[in-house]
C-alpha cells in the first residue's frame, strides 16, 4: 500500500512537471507572438515634412483602402499634442494640427499620392493656418500602414 502510494506522488508531480514545461512553452509562444505585434506597431507610421519643419508620425489608426482611399490619423512623435491626418479621399485631406491650432492644411487641388500596399507617399502644397490665406509651403509625406 505503502508503495502504491509512493508511486501515486512520483506519477502526479511528474504529470505536474510535463504540465508546467507545457504551460511555459505555449507562454514562451505567446510572447514571442506578442513581441512580432509589437514590432509591427513599431514600424508603422513615417514622416511629414512641410517646408523646413519635419515631424515622425505615431500612428493611432492607419488604413488604404485604395488609390483614392487613404485614412492615417496620429501625433507627433516629438510633440504628442500636435495631431496629423491624412484623409486623401476624405474631408479633411492632410493636415498638421487640429480645431483652431491648425498649423498647416494642405490644399486640396495640389495633392499628389502614390500608394503602393500598405504604403502612402505623396506631396502637396501646405496653407499656414486654417484659412487658405497667408504663407505657403511645400510639403511631403511618407507613411507605412
Amino acid at each position: 500500500m505503502r508503495i502504491l502510494f509512493t508511486l501515486t506522488c512520483t506519477l502526479a508531480v511528474a504529470a505536474a512537471s510535463c504540465t508546467s514545461d507545457d504551460n511555459s512553452s505555449t507562454a514562451q509562444s505567446s510572447m514571442a507572438a506578442n513581441s512580432k505585434q509589437s514590432t509591427r506597431a513599431v514600424e508603422r507610421g513615417g514622416t511629414i515634412t512641410v517646408g523646413d519643419q519635419t515631424w515622425t508620425i505615431v500612428a493611432k489608426f492607419c488604413q488604404v483602402h485604395s488609390q483614392d482611399v487613404v485614412n492615417i490619423s496620429g501625433h507627433a512623435a516629438e510633440d504628442p499634442t500636435l495631431e496629423i491626418a491624412i484623409d486623401y479621399g476624405g474631408p479633411n485631406q492632410v493636415v498638421v494640427g487640429s480645431g483652431r491650432d491648425i498649423l498647416w492644411r494642405a490644399r486640396k487641388e495640389t495633392i499628389e499620392i502614390q500608394v503602393e500596399g500598405k504604403h502612402v507617399l505623396g506631396t502637396a502644397t501646405f496653407n499656414e493656418g486654417y484659412a487658405s490665406g497667408g504663407n505657403s509651403a511645400e510639403g511631403s509625406f511618407d507613411v507605412n500602414c
